[in-house]
Parts: structure tokens; sequence; C-alpha cells
């Protein structure tokens, strides 16, 4: 789900989005600080159910800020754009080595 500065998410699109972190292994936040309240409860209710959380971005989160987490969160303090094009080309060269 993205979910973008000052945007409500309709309830109905919560529900959606809760039963699948409640379903998941793992939840991934990619360029967020989780200011935006409806990405931080997501993420709160990861880490209420154990769930573990990754988060790639710059800054510092709201998570960090609240010191929640209880070692279920991994942050990653890095640009998204050339982290994410860096594990393309390392999957590429995987397959590459693979075939």
């Amino acid at each position: 789900m993205i979910i973008h500065f000052l945007d409500s998410v309709p309830k109905h699109r919560f529900d959606i989005a809760n039963a699948a972190i409640d379903k998941a292994d793992g939840v991934l936040c990619l360029g967020t600080s989780l200011a935006v309240h409806s990405a931080f409860r997501l993420v709160r209710r990861s880490i209420e159910h154990e769930i573990p959380v990754a988060i790639l971005n710059v800054g510092e989160t709201r998570i960090e800020k609240e010191g929640i987490g209880n070692g279920l969160v991994t942050k990653l303090e890095s640009p998204i754009g050339e982290t994410l094009d860096r594990v393309v080309k390392l999957i590429d060269a995987e397959k590459q080595r693979l075939q």
C-alpha cells in the first residue's frame, strides 16, 4: 500500500492492509519517515504481532523517535534509488551466474 503525506486511507483499504499485515512474514517500508499516521499504525501493528519490519530510509523515522520495535525493526540508512539500483544489479548478476 502506498500512503502519501496528508492522505487519509479509507477504512475498507485499511482493513485490507491490516489483514495483509496479519498474514505477512515481514514488512518492508521504503522511503518513509512513518510520520503519516496510517503508515505508522501499520508498522506498529506489525511490531505488536511480532512481525519483523525492515525500513530503508534516510533520516530518523517515527518508530526510532518513539523507541519502539523491541528488536523487530531493522533500519538501513541509505538513499532508496542508489540502494535499490544496487540490489537489482546484484540480483541480475546472480541470475547470470546461475544460468
